[in-house]
């Protein structure tokens, strides 16, 4: 119950740590090179999240099954960037409270606190890129994944794939990452 809440920072979202975290990859699975997919958000803030899903990517079968991410991990994940890239009960208050403590009309008011809020939700990056990196190094970097946060109109990073088109969405941007000194 208390991942639920909004705005938590990465660091409450994860303790106690995911069961995913402890799960040891199984040696027995291939690892392989596989091309980039993106998750495209359902918006342009963060806490508008992502859809629970699988990004698309043409190779069968899906590399999440051969480099042990399951649908439970997935959605776990995808969950807490959501939950860190919401506004916490308090920032909705201040956004609210501080126009009013100005005393300005309620039509500026009213504006003033969708800017501010507009403000403290595009803060919301650092506490989301933190959580992917925690995710990265305790979880997908030893399965061979690497997740990246990006904006914009496509990934300008892509080794393959088509271009998802021009807009301002967030993307989860999921490469293969070899070992190091591995030759892909």
């Amino acid at each position: 119950m208390k991942n639920l809440a909004p705005g938590k920072s990465p660091a409450k979202l994860l303790e106690p740590p995911p069961p995913s975290f402890t799960r040891v990859p199984p040696p027995t699975l291939p690892y392989g090179d596989f091309p980039d997919m993106e998750l495209i958000g359902k918006g342009t803030m963060l806490d508008q999240g992502f859809p629970y899903i699988a990004p698309y990517c043409a190779v069968m079968p899906h590399p999440f099954v051969t480099h042990d991410v399951n649908e439970h991990d997935w959605r776990h994940f995808l969950h807490d960037i959501r939950i860190a890239g919401s506004l916490s009960p308090t920032n909705r208050i201040v956004s609210g409270v501080l126009p009013m403590a100005f005393g300005v009309g309620f039509i500026i008011s009213l504006f003033a606190t969708f800017g501010v809020e507009g403000y403290m939700r595009r803060k919301k990056k650092g506490p989301v890129s933190q959580l992917i990196d925690h995710w990265n190094a305790l979880f997908f970097h030893p399965r061979l994944v690497h997740i990246a946060l990006a904006k914009g109109p496509k990934n300008r990073h892509a080794r393959q794939g088509p271009p998802q088109g021009a807009d301002k969405n967030w993307r989860l941007v999921v490469s293969y990452r070899p070992h190091r000194g591995h030759a892909p």
